[in-house]
């Protein structure tokens, strides 16, 4: 298939530039090309005199919870706390900072494990160790610094009901 397509100036190029300050100058540039029947969409990340937008370098943190945390409430209040949840999931994708989240099944009789510590791979159900304190869910999101996690810990804490523990993974 034969496209006419308009070709970027010479000076857009694939970005690797320096980052001042923890910034990055970044542009997405993006054009389209037809055949008239079809059209391609083509995106270039690249950097560019004149350019505004900048990217941070960040930092990936979990936002975690143990089930034990959640406590015991009615339905009525888990219905009324799924779509706060929700919404701030939301509000992570439309900030930049959502990479992903969910919620795990409540019972942990239904995880099983994986243990290769003896010299042979054994899968076993259940739990690897039985405790009463286990992962209920968590998020990870890209954040510039521990701030930015601590606001976004504290609208998950709000939504959710109850406590938020975040860590940061290693670099």
């Amino acid at each position: 298939m034969k496209f006419n397509a308009w070709s970027p100036p010479s000076l857009w190029r694939p970005i690797v530039s320096p980052v001042v300050n923890g910034l990055r100058a970044v542009c997405l540039l993006s054009w389209r090309v037809s055949n008239g029947k079809e059209s391609v969409r083509h995106e270039v990340k690249g950097s560019h005199e004149g350019c505004v937008a900048w990217e941070r370098d960040m930092s990936k943190y979990l936002i975690y919870f143990n089930q034990a945390w959640v406590g015991e409430h009615s339905e009525a209040w888990f219905a009324a706390r799924g779509p706060l949840a929700r919404a701030v999931v939301a509000e992570m994708k439309a900030a930049g900072v959502y990479v992903f989240a969910g919620g795990l099944e409540e019972d942990p009789q239904e995880a099983f494990s994986a243990d290769a510590t003896g010299g042979t791979l054994r899968f076993t159900d259940g739990p690897h160790v039985s405790h009463p304190q286990f992962l209920g869910g968590f998020a990870v999101i890209d954040a510039a610094d521990d701030e930015a996690a601590r606001h976004w810990a504290g609208k998950l804490a709000q939504a959710c009901g109850w406590p938020q523990e975040v860590r940061r993974f290693k670099p």
